[in-house]
C-alpha cells in the first residue's frame, strides 16, 4: 500500500465538498481545524494514495498551536474526526443521495509522524466537488469558537451569489452543532450562537456576514445570512508566515536556503526530520569538498530527502556504529549473566531433587558419614532419631549444605536445555491464568 510523502507546505487553501462542510457541526474548534489540515496536505493525492502522512510538528504548526508537547490534546481530536460521522445532503439541496460515514477511517501516531486514511467513497467526494468552498488556513487560525468557524466555512458556499438563501432553523441547528434543547428557544439560540458566530466572523475573517429573519406570524423560521467581501483580506498573508519565522532562524535552515534550497522546501525539509536534514547537508558538504558531486548541492540535498535515502555523514557513521558495537557487547554481558543465573538455578533444582528423594534412613546413614568425615564438630549434636537430625540450627545448615554436594546429580547441557524449556512453559502458563 503506498504512502504518500510529505508535502511541502504549498498553499493556505483548501477545496472543501459542500456536504463535507454541510457535516452536523458537532467538532470542537480544535477537531474542525484539524480536519481542514489534514484535507489540505492530502488532497492532490487523495485519489491515488491510501494513507497519507504528515509530522506532528507540522500539524501543531500549521494549527497555530504552540503546546506541542501535549500530544493527547491532537490524539483526543484524531479519535473524533474517527467517530464523528459525515452525513452528506443534509442542506437537502438534491445534488447527492444521502450517505454517512466517518471523517476518518484510520488515524496513527507514531515516531512523531501522523498517518490518516478516508474512507474511498469519502475520498471521491473531496477530490472532486461540483461545488465547493476555499477555506483558508490562515484565517481558520483566527477563530476561538467552533460555531463561528462552522458557520464561516458554510458560508463560504455562497460568497459568490451574496446569500445562503434561507436556512430552516432546525437544520441550521444541525448545521452548527446546536440540537441541545437549551436551543429550542430560539432566543438563546441567536444570541448564544447565531449572533456571536457572526460577530467572531466579522472580527477576524476575509468575509463580512449580516442576517435577516423569516417569521411566521411572531415565531423566526428561518434565517438567511447575507456575505460580502471583507476589508481585512489584505491583512491575513502576512500572519501565516509569522508561525515559521522562528524557524527561517534556525542554522539548518539559512544553511538549505545558503545550497539553494527553495523558501517553503526548506521550511518542510526542517518541519518534517530536522535532525535528518542536518544529516544530509553535512554529507553535501563533505562530498561537495571532495568534488563528489557533479552538478548542484541543492539538487543532490533534494534528491536524498525526498527519496528519503539512507544518509549518514562518515563521522556520524562512525560514531553510530562504535555505539551499537558497544550496544551489543554489553547486551552479550548482560544474557551470559543471565544465562550464568539460570544455570545455578537449575543446579540448585536438581541437587533440591535429589535430596527430596531421599529416605529418612539415607539421610541418616549420610548423616553419620557426615559427622565422621567434614563435619567431625556437629558429632555431638547429632539426634539419629529426630526428624531433623541435629539439634543445633548451624550444624542443620552445614550437613543441608554437605548433603546437596554428596547427592549431586551429574549436570549436564542437555538436562539444562530441558530444564529451559519445563520452565519457560510453566511461566507462560501461569501468564494466561492471571
Amino acid at each position: 500500500m503506498p504512502i504518500s510523502r510529505v508535502p511541502e507546505i504549498r498553499s493556505e487553501n483548501v477545496k472543501k465538498h459542500v456536504a463535507a462542510i454541510h457535516t452536523s457541526g458537532e467538532l470542537s474548534l480544535l477537531e474542525r481545524k484539524l480536519s481542514n489540515v489534514l484535507l489540505l496536505q492530502s488532497y492532490d493525492s487523495l485519489l491515488t494514495t491510501r494513507t497519507h502522512q504528515l509530522p506532528v510538528r507540522t500539524l501543531m504548526f500549521v494549527l497555530g498551536w504552540t503546546e506541542s508537547e501535549n500530544v493527547e490534546k491532537l490524539r483526543e481530536a484524531l479519535r473524533r474526526l474517527a467517530t464523528t460521522a459525515v452525513e452528506f445532503n443534509v442542506m437537502d439541496d438534491g445534488r447527492e443521495r444521502w450517505s454517512v460515514m466517518p471523517i476518518l477511517s484510520f488515524a496513527e501516531i507514531r515516531a512523531g509522524v501522523c498517518s490518516y486514511r478516508y474512507d474511498e467513497a469519502l475520498a471521491e467526494k473531496l477530490f472532486d466537488p461540483s461545488i465547493y468552498a476555499t477555506v483558508n488556513l490562515g484565517v481558520q487560525r483566527k477563530f476561538s469558537k467552533s460555531h463561528a468557524l462552522t458557520l464561516y466555512e458554510n458560508c463560504l458556499r455562497f460568497q459568490k451569489v451574496g446569500s445562503t438563501g434561507w436556512i430552516e432553523l432546525m437544520v441550521l441547528r444541525k448545521l452548527l452543532g446546536a440540537t441541545q434543547d437549551y436551543y429550542d428557544d430560539f432566543r438563546r439560540l441567536n444570541s448564544k450562537v447565531i449572533q456571536k458566530a457572526v460577530k467572531e466572523i466579522n472580527e477576524v475573517s476575509d468575509i463580512e456576514v449580516t442576517i435577516e429573519y423569516q417569521k411566521l406570524g411572531r415565531s423566526v423560521v428561518a434565517v438567511k445570512f447575507l456575505i460580502r467581501q471583507g476589508p481585512q483580506q489584505s491583512l491575513l498573508t502576512p500572519d501565516s508566515e509569522d508561525n515559521f519565522a522562528h524557524i527561517r532562524e534556525s542554522e539548518i535552515f539559512q544553511k538549505l536556503r545558503a545550497h539553494g534550497i527553495g523558501d517553503k522546501l526548506a521550511l518542510s525539509f526542517v518541519i518534517e526530520d530536522e535532525e535528518r536534514a542536518r544529516m544530509v547537508v553535512q554529507l553535501a558538504e563533505e562530498k561537495d569538498k571532495k568534488g563528489q558531486i557533479k552538478r548542484s548541492t541543492a539538487g543532490f540535498i533534494r534528491t536524498l530527502i525526498e527519496n528519503k535515502a539512507e544518509v549518514e555523514p562518515a563521522y556520524v557513521k562512525n560514531k553510530r556504529e562504535k555505539a551499537a558495537q558497544q550496544e551489543n557487547l554489553v547486551q552479550a554481558a548482560a544474557r551470559e549473566a543471565r544465562m550464568q543465573e539460570l544455570r545455578a538455578d537449575y543446579e540448585r533444582s536438581v541437587c533440591s531433587a535429589a535430596v527430596k528423594a531421599l529416605s529418612h534412613d539415607d539421610k541418616r546413614t549420610l548423616a553419620h558419614e557426615f559427622v565422621a568425615t567434614d563435619g567431625a564438630k556437629y558429632a555431638k549434636e547429632l539426634r539419629p532419631d529426630s526428624p531433623t537430625l541435629f539439634s543445633g540450627s548451624v550444624g542443620r545448615v552445614t550437613f543441608a549444605s554437605w548433603l546437596r554436594n554428596r547427592v549431586r546429580p551429574e549436570m549436564t547441557d542437555d538436562g539444562f536445555s530441558i530444564w529451559l524449556t519445563e520452565r519457560q512453559v510453566a511461566t507462560s502458563n501461569e501468564n494466561k491464568k492471571k
